[in-house]
């Protein structure tokens, strides 16, 4: 067990230096914006009376050229009065247009990917930028997003960071973004791309029609990803990923146990169609979850040192950059809290499906 233990642990480190590569490549990505494209950014609100304003007032904020941007607004059958704060919060800004999210029938266009899906179909952009409506919005975001598109270039993500307050458990989810965003970028980095996060998210509109759009693309429950790899499929085109503070989308937490839950048990789904390396690091980040739990009841204390040792060693590598150029430095403190958080509820999640496959998220069951 013990070598089994260590060979295992060594792997996880191997990897993540490769993927440490990839991450370099993301960080130093070269960006044009001399010939800066008309985009069009769409946000998907459905129930978002309490977040939709803010959301909107950064969004006001954007410096970019006026007559190179359109904001469009789906409204995605929202039950309150997430539609009268759209129109209130936005004014006689001409920029923005606000639309609902079209009734289908297609098995394919369900949820938010309906309503994005509704408002790629009037945009006149070719370049597509996507957030939510619990999101603000960095003023550079657009063009810092843009200039990374050449003419082989398909797709651009972006990180997203949790507003971390006081709350501790606030912080645990920025470091868990923190990790799982850097191993997206670093994966991307080689080719690879692991996943994306549709609330910071950009895509050719050419290229999402070319494989069909959300109607062409199985139905997913995490239809970013879905994208992301239906676009990689083609072999025909770049994925970035760049580690850039001016790019960031700033996102509120999970506010309980139960949203955190839905959300993990929403990605967990809908990542089960992640690439052969996505499985290899969850097999490898499992085992050494269960070491890091359950370790000191079977090993050898200064191997279970060591082990540990070598787990947190691997998980910095690749964070520390990306927390050094998001400037996210104050949350180093909390990275062995975090590191109990990881685990336990990296844990526990596969066993949520034992209590049924549904997944409950924004009032609508998938």
């Amino acid at each position: 067990m013990e070598i089994f233990l260590l060979v295992i642990s060594l792997l996880y480190l191997i990897l993540h230096g490769y993927l440490l590569f990839g991450l370099s490549n993301s960080i130093n990505l070269k960006s044009d914006d001399k010939q800066l494209p008309f985009v069009s950014v769409i946000i998907a609100a459905r129930n978002e009376k309490d977040n939709i304003t803010r959301c909107i007032n950064s969004l006001k904020k954007i410096k970019y050229d006026k007559s190179l941007y359109e904001i469009i607004l789906v409204n995605d059958k929202s039950t309150d009065n997430t539609k009268e704060l759209m129109y209130l919060a936005s004014g006689n800004d001409k920029n923005i247009i606000i639309i609902d999210s079209r009734n289908s029938e297609s098995s394919n266009l369900k949820g938010k990917a309906n309503a994005i899906d509704t408002a790629i179909e009037i945009a006149k952009g070719d370049i597509i930028l996507t957030s939510d409506a619990d999101c603000e919005i960095s003023p550079d975001w657009i063009i810092e997003t843009a200039k990374y598109y050449d003419s082989k270039t398909a797709m651009v993500c972006g990180f997203t960071n949790i507003k971390y307050t006081e709350s501790l458990f606030f912080k645990m989810q920025a470091l868990d973004w923190v990790y799982l965003l850097s191993l997206a970028s670093g994966s991307t980095g080689i080719n690879n791309t692991l996943s994306c996060i549709g609330n910071n998210l950009s895509f050719r509109k050419s290229v999402y029609l070319e494989v069909g759009g959300y109607e062409g693309i199985e139905f997913s429950v995490t239809e970013d990803f879905a994208l992301m790899r239906a676009i990689f499929k083609l072999k025909k085109y770049k994925i970035k990923y760049p580690v850039n503070e001016k790019s960031v989308v700033w996102t509120e937490g999970c506010k309980d146990l139960k949203t955190l839950y839905k959300q993990k048990k929403r990605w967990l789904k809908g990542g089960l169609k992640i690439n052969l390396l996505g499985y290899i690091i969850g097999f490898e980040l499992y085992i050494m979850n269960l070491t890091l739990i359950f370790g000191l009841f079977f090993l050898d204390p200064l191997i279970y040192i060591a082990l540990i040792a070598i787990k947190f060693f691997s998980e910095l590598l690749i964070m520390i950059p990306v927390i050094f150029r998001l400037k996210l430095k104050n949350l180093f403190q909390y990275f062995l809290f975090f590191e109990i958080y990881f685990a336990v509820y990296g844990l526990l999640l596969p066993f949520s499906f034992l209590f049924g496959n549904k997944i409950d998220w924004k009032g609508r069951k998938f």
